[in-house]
């Protein structure tokens, strides 16, 4: 049985940041889920995350949560983890770690196999090892691994650098870290420590040296971060485009993790596809479109706009320079034009804002038509923060410049002339 451990409790003080290191986030994910990948089908006895006490648990569903009290270091950390811990082996790495894939701890897994090892880990030439823990060799003979604040000038020379993955055998874990010490130059308890003890106990301690050359390992401040993101948002977008997507200009496209896209949808420059939005085939997106946690149907186009959370249905347009704000229903064939914004509503088939308006807390039925320059009154300022709906049934013509003052009902087959000030229902044709 193998149990996974990962280390998510560190502060991150290189971030100066108020949010712990291992929840910001990389393509709209939070980076410690990665790391969490890479572990997780490797370990058939399960994932337990360590993290700390500003870290909320419910967003670790599905996996086993250890709350290390202390910053007193990842000795400390692997401690807490294995708490009533009955496993085999226990595979470690860090929540930091987002580079590291699958068949990168896979090919470990197999070495350390392979080897018979007591203990074993990764490492890796780094062109800039600087506050990276150094793997100290006498010839190719592993002697210890030394962190930055601890090494000697002629330690901090050494490329060859410690990735913070590591395979323990679970009854060696256990003796090991009871005597590991805090006698250092930060005070902590480091895992990395018990390597040196392994090795002076005479237990096989092995180095896998990581075949692939990483441009960072481990995320310690928001440059490596813009390293890790740029990385894995080529992967997201090879993906996409691997399964039938059009990306013009990959290189200006932001699309997170969970964003689907099916086949035969064409993304134009410069768009931000972002958080759990859906976009459906045969979609033009873009150019310069931003589209957050919301559903595009079958063949829409959305141009130069912005649509938060809303759902989109087949064959809408959007745009140019729409902003379609939270709680939109489009349900099909629906124009919503330029210089529009649009917030809480529903339209039904065949409406169509062209231009110039905003329409806010509608239901707007099929067929309307919604002149350039008409707004929906909904905010009573005498009535506090109150949001007044307005309703506008099916073939419905609102002329230019309208004003409607909501609460509003505007009945089947209605027309208001340019420039009206509706205040009061208006009947049927």
């Amino acid at each position: 049985m193998i149990s996974a451990i990962v280390l998510g409790a560190g502060i991150g003080k290189r971030m100066h940041s108020q949010l712990p290191k291992v929840l910001h986030k990389i393509c709209g994910r939070e980076m410690i889920f990665y790391a969490i990948d890479s572990v997780k089908d490797v370990a058939d006895n399960g994932v337990v995350v360590v993290i700390n006490e500003a870290i909320p648990k419910e967003i670790f569903e599905g996996y086993e949560i250890k709350v290390q009290k202390k910053p007193l270091g990842t000795g400390d950390a692997v401690k807490v983890a294995i708490d009533g811990l009955d496993t085999d082996l226990v595979l470690i790495t860090t929540g930091d770690n987002p580079l590291f894939e699958r068949e990168d701890i896979l090919g470990f897994y197999n070495f350390f196999k392979e080897t018979n090892s007591d203990v074993a880990f990764i490492s890796a030439e780094s062109d800039d090892p600087t506050n990276l823990g150094r793997v100290v060799r006498i010839g190719n003979e592993f002697l210890k691994i030394v962190e930055e604040t601890d090494a000697t000038n002629e330690e901090k020379v050494i490329k060859e650098i410690n990735t913070g993955v590591y395979l323990f055998k679970f009854e060696q874990l256990k003796k090991l870290l009871e005597k590991i010490s805090n006698e250092n130059a930060q005070g902590e308890y480091y895992l990395t420590d018990a390597l040196k003890i392994a090795k002076e106990e005479g237990l096989k301690v092995s180095v896998y040296k990581l075949p692939k050359k990483l441009p960072i390992y481990g995320i310690n401040n928001r440059y490596e971060l813009s390293i890790a993101e740029k990385i894995i948002q080529e992967k997201i977008l090879k993906k996409h485009m691997l399964n039938g997507v059009t990306i013009h200009n990959p290189e200006t496209q932001k699309i997170d993790y969970f964003v689907e896209i099916e086949n035969d949808t064409e993304i134009l420059p410069g768009c931000l596809l972002e958080g759990k939005t859906k976009i459906e085939s045969n979609c033009v997106i873009g150019p310069f479109a931003q589209i957050v946690d919301s559903h595009i149907s079958k063949g829409s186009t959305v141009k130069q706009s912005v649509v938060l959370s809303s759902y989109v249905g087949e064959n809408c347009s959007i745009g140019p320079f729409a902003y379609v704000r939270p709680e939109n229903l489009l349900v099909k064939n629906v124009k919503i034009g330029t210089f529009v914004e649009v917030k809480k509503s529903k339209f039904d088939e065949g409406a169509k804002v062209p231009h110039l308006s905003y329409i806010g807390d509608a239901t707007i039925g099929k067929n309307v038509n919604i002149g350039a320059g008409t707004i929906t009154c909904n905010f009573s300022g005498l009535e506090g923060n109150k949001k007044n709906p307005t309703y506008i049934e099916d073939d419905v013509f609102i002329g230019s410049h309208s004003t409607l003052v909501a609460p509003l009902v505007i009945r089947r087959g209605a027309y208001t002339a340019a420039g009206s000030v509706v205040t009061q229902e208006v009947p049927e044709d």
